[in-house]
């Protein structure tokens, strides 16, 4: 039996294309393994959003190449629609499989292990639902609502890769979760590029009209719903608040900034206003005990001084529950890549001036929960002994410990500190 290994890099909806993956090949009769020194054939599912995280796969399949040159390998995900030419060149021998075409990968594998090498890229209108799946949590079932995006973001790489917004049909992803809930997952993750965009490609039921149907499902379950766009979320604001406010809805907002200056909006092409914004985070504040995530791009060719400290007197102003803070880098084929890169030290010198002042506010948000009361479903073991990770109905990560097995129940805890990082409770 052909052994496989499957390396994954990047967001929610690449994990949840590398669980699609493994189902499909484990029912093809392949057998999924966690060592690559088992395998066969090495599948890397990969990521290029950031200038970091696409060197750092470019070194691990060099590395691939030098430690296991009889082994077979496949290329998936972003890279292969967005550096292709690069990607020929660092491994020429690989098959690649762009992000729209991982339904034929057991196709793939058979291929390529006959010694052809495959190259399936292009987009298409592939719907990723319903399939089989290896799960890397058993809990937790991580559903695409669509594929691409809407928006054009001067700097996004992305949208070259993912292609035209094709929100998915909402009957195929009740289904897909009601399926989940049956098989008893506890979690339910919604992913997409941007998932406020859902419906906007045409005229179909828009995001809260959808999470109105999945908080009818019947079970005990919990839905996070992942990063959306502020741009697209403007034009739902008010009835997307009132389909949040379902207690199967963690309480979670993630909504990326990128940047606190109208004119680097602007000129990034984000289509919103710091104003706007604010008043998304307002709107949901005043409504709901909200967790809001946030991302900032700091050293964006534009930036000044004066508008890179304008961001972070917004961000002090917001006090998000936590930022990804993310440096500048020219990703190809987008237009921002056009423009002059500003000097290396001083984006240097500004993020780390960002990430110790966010990294302070986060702190500061996470000791107001001390003393809260509430349940907490437990979705993974700790990592030491009697030790129980889990999120709270704002999707906070708490720790407990039990000498009990109390993974995917309910429980209700008590928040007695905080570090940096989560919060720690004791089971009451």
């Amino acid at each position: 039996m052909v052994k496989i290994y499957i390396e994954t890099y990047g967001c929610s909806e690449n994990i949840n294309e590398s669980e699609i993956m493994a189902g499909l090949l484990e029912r093809a009769g392949f057998e999924i393994v966690n060592n690559e020194e088992y395998a066969d054939l090495i599948i890397v599912n990969t990521c290029y959003v950031k200038k970091p995280t696409e060197d750092r796969i470019i070194f691990r399949l060099k590395q691939i190449k030098e430690m296991y040159p009889e082994k077979k390998l496949i290329v998936g995900g972003c890279m292969p629609e967005g550096i292709y030419n690069k990607l020929c060149n660092i491994v020429p021998h690989a098959s690649l499989v762009s992000t729209h075409h991982i339904t034929d990968i057991a196709s793939v594998v058979e291929k390529t292990m006959k010694g052809k090498r495959i190259e399936l890229i292009g987009e298409s209108r592939k719907i990723k639902l319903c399939l089989p799946k290896i799960r890397k949590n058993e809990l937790i079932n991580i559903v695409p609502i669509s594929s691409g995006c809407n928006s054009n973001c001067s700097y996004c790489c992305v949208r070259i890769a993912k292609g035209n917004l094709f929100s998915y049909p909402k009957n195929m992803i009740i289904k897909e979760i009601s399926n989940a809930v049956r098989n008893d997952c506890k979690e339910i993750w919604i992913t997409s590029q941007d998932n406020a965009s859902y419906g906007m490609d045409e005229g179909k039921e828009k995001l809260p009209d959808l999470i109105n149907s999945i908080s009818n499902i019947n079970g005990q379950f919990f839905v996070r719903i992942g990063m959306m766009n502020p741009r697209n979320v403007l034009p739902i604001l008010e009835d997307l608040i009132e389909s949040y406010k379902n207690e199967k809805i963690y309480k979670f907002l993630h909504l990326p900034l990128q940047a606190g200056d109208n004119d680097v909006l602007k000129s990034m092409n984000r289509g919103y206003t710091i104003e706007e914004f604010e008043n998304i985070v307002k709107g949901f504040r005043k409504e709901l005990r909200i967790q809001l995530w946030t991302d900032i791009i700091v050293g964006y060719p534009t930036e000044t001084e004066e508008q890179f400290n304008k961001t972070l007197e917004f961000i002090k102003k917001i006090r998000p529950d936590w930022v990804n803070v993310s440096k500048y880098s020219h990703r190809p084929d987008t237009k921002a890549s056009k423009l002059k890169l500003l000097n290396t030290k001083l984006i240097d010198k500004r993020s780390k001036i960002f990430s110790d002042e966010t990294r302070k506010i986060s702190f500061e948000v996470k000791q107001k929960w001390v003393g809260w009361k509430g349940n907490v479903l437990i979705s993974e073991r700790g990592k030491n002994k009697n030790q129980w990770f889990g999120r709270n109905s704002s999707y906070k990560p708490i720790i407990v410990e039990s000498s009990d097995n109390i993974l995917g129940r309910i429980k209700r805890v008590n928040i007695e500190r905080v570090s940096p990082s989560c919060l720690f409770g004791k089971i009451i």
